[in-house]
């Protein structure tokens, strides 16, 4: 099972969440959905909960002058927008935002917004959709 200090141990850039509420629960609510990714389950653990922290820090960095929030927020941005299609002869370029997953029902929408959710994805094609709980 992760704990705080395995996660920050393998990820340092996010102690400014040590003292808060926050990560702990977000380690909490991966050791409860991860646990049937066998060799695996601890990086979907860490994955997972530097993909929710990044969000939070995304979510929080308008809100607060604090540099390193947002410092993490750009370093664990996705890419928001793919070529969809493009046209050489008068140049045409479109672009897309879609998820890289659907989600569907899965609660999986938001993966493709930081690069730990981009990787975690990854993990969900090898052990399958269905054995992540959102």
């Amino acid at each position: 099972m992760l704990n705080e200090n395995d996660f920050l141990t393998f990820y340092p850039q996010f102690t400014i969440f040590a003292q808060g509420v926050v990560l702990s629960e977000y380690i909490r609510q991966a050791n409860a959905r991860f646990s049937d990714f066998e060799d695996d389950a601890e990086e979907a653990r860490r994955l997972f909960v530097a993909h929710r922290l990044t969000m939070y820090a995304m979510s929080c960095a308008a809100a607060g002058p604090e540099a390193t929030m947002e410092m993490i927020a750009a370093a664990g941005k996705g890419s928001q927008n793919r070529i969809a299609s493009k046209k050489v002869g008068e140049v045409t370029v479109s672009y897309s935002n879609s998820s890289a997953v659907s989600g569907g029902g899965f609660g999986l929408q938001d993966l493709n917004e930081t690069v730990y959710g981009l990787q975690l994805i990854s993990l969900l094609k090898i052990y399958g959709f269905g054995r992540y709980i959102p």
